[in-house]
């Protein structure tokens, strides 16, 4: 086997691999062990035909493309090793260019990374500014913590709007139980707009025990297709009308929901709390600006199979989200008016700077040789398996090597930021 490599126009790489009569013979002859049993033959037991056979009934090319491709693959990684600047981003597209009785001549042509030129990636003078967190912060985080710990009441009497009504209900259309419009025991708030618009409404002056077909409308654009703008009929039985009861922001509640006995103290871990808040989110703030910075001062044509790539990755993180709502991206774009495809053009700009910012982190690391070391792996899992009341050995042990090389990614990009962070504010 004979290679050559030669760069192309588009900025491709193409490998042309010669393979001679003997080699070619050998690979056509393997493709032919291995996928004889496919083909019937008559007069002969599957798998028991010769090959010259088994050509002479499907076509002398039979074995070809198997041949052609086991022939590439074989020597594609031996390739990429003796030759560093191929940096495929992409399978490689196969074509013959010559086929005769000398052998088989194969042209690869692999998508590459591009060639990146850099700009400044420090001295960018970034501002790393904490907010600072004012008494009326620790008062308002104080009133979100009083109000995540309101308890339920029942009272006597009617429901009103900001009651809890604790409800069962059967929802059909058109006189048939539809699924996931049936529950019991559960809590609504009324004033919420939690469920369809005019059903909380309607259940206002009612008391427990009472019983309320509830008359609504499902929206035109309702993610589950059978219901959109369909006329909805609820039977409502009310169990019981609750009060929230918020608790009084004083010594109790700090010791009911913290390690410390006094509100004085409470205020105090609220306050230092924020602040590593605030810190984090300039840091993040400070981080974005250097990457904004970073790329508009590069140089990069981004191959669209890239774009693209990144576009699936999207797409499908957008997907996972949605199904966490109970929803779909075909519900969702049809929710906004748009279709699938509409959403995704709309997020091809992102998805060309997401590939930006990894190729301009991927030269920097080069760069300035930044890597993950032993020590820093064994520092992160003494730290994490503390927090999961383990030994560093027992957590060693538990880790899968998806594991190992996710933490050696965070760790990494941690790196990489702090140097970032460190040489541009």
């Amino acid at each position: 086997m004979k290679y050559e490599v030669k760069k192309l126009e588009n900025k491709n790489i193409a490998v042309t691999i010669d393979f001679d009569h003997e080699e070619w013979e050998s690979l056509v002859n393997d493709s032919y062990n291995k996928n004889k049993g496919k083909y019937k033959v008559e007069g002969f037991r599957q798998g028991k035909a010769p090959r010259k056979i088994i050509e002479q009934n499907y076509g002398f090319e039979v074995f070809f493309e198997d041949a052609i491709s086991e022939g590439f693959n074989k020597h594609y990684m031996e390739i990429l090793d003796k030759e560093p600047q191929i940096d495929p981003i992409d399978s490689p597209t196969l074509k013959v260019t010559k086929l005769d009785e000398t052998g088989i001549t194969i042209v690869a042509e692999i998508p590459v990374k591009p060639e990146v030129k850099m700009g400044a990636y420090k001295g960018l003078g970034v501002k790393l500014e904490a907010k600072a967190v004012t008494d009326e912060d620790v008062e308002n985080e104080l009133k979100r913590v009083q109000v995540q710990n309101t308890r339920l009441v029942e009272k006597d009497g009617e429901i009103a709007s900001g009651d809890v009504a604790n409800i069962d209900f059967k929802g059909s259309v058109d006189g048939e139980y539809f699924e996931g419009g049936t529950s019991e025991g559960f809590d609504l708030e009324i004033g919420s707009h939690t469920f369809i618009e005019g059903f909380e409404e309607q259940l206002i002056g009612l008391k427990a025990g009472d019983e309320k077909d509830v008359l609504v409308k499902f929206p035109e654009t309702y993610h589950a297709d059978n219901l959109a703008g369909k006329d909805a009929k609820f039977e409502c039985k009310v169990n019981a009308v609750k009060n929230k009861v918020l608790p009084e922001i004083n010594d109790e509640l700090a010791s009911n929901v913290s390690e410390y006995e006094t509100l004085a103290e409470y205020k105090e871990h609220i306050k230092e709390h924020l602040g590593e808040h605030a810190m984090q989110d300039a840091r993040v703030k400070a981080e974005n600006e250097i990457l904004e910075k970073i790329v508009a001062g590069m140089k990069v044509e981004v191959p669209e199979v890239m774009i693209e790539r990144e576009l699936d990755a999207i797409m499908q993180d957008m997907e996972y989200r949605l199904m966490y709502q109970g929803a779909n991206l075909e519900a969702y774009a049809k929710y906004m008016g748009k279709t699938v495809e509409d959403i995704r053009n709309e997020r091809k700009e992102e998805a060309n700077k997401s590939v930006k910012i990894r190729l301009a982190l991927q030269e920097i690391l080069k760069a300035e040789k930044i890597e993950v070391v032993e020590k820093d792996v064994d520092e992160y899992i003494e730290k994490v398996s503390k927090r999961a009341n383990k030994t560093a050995d027992e957590y060693k042990k538990s880790m899968t090597d998806e594991r190992l090389n996710y933490i050696k990614n965070e760790i990494l990009m941690s790196k990489l930021l702090d140097f970032l962070i460190e040489n541009n504010k």
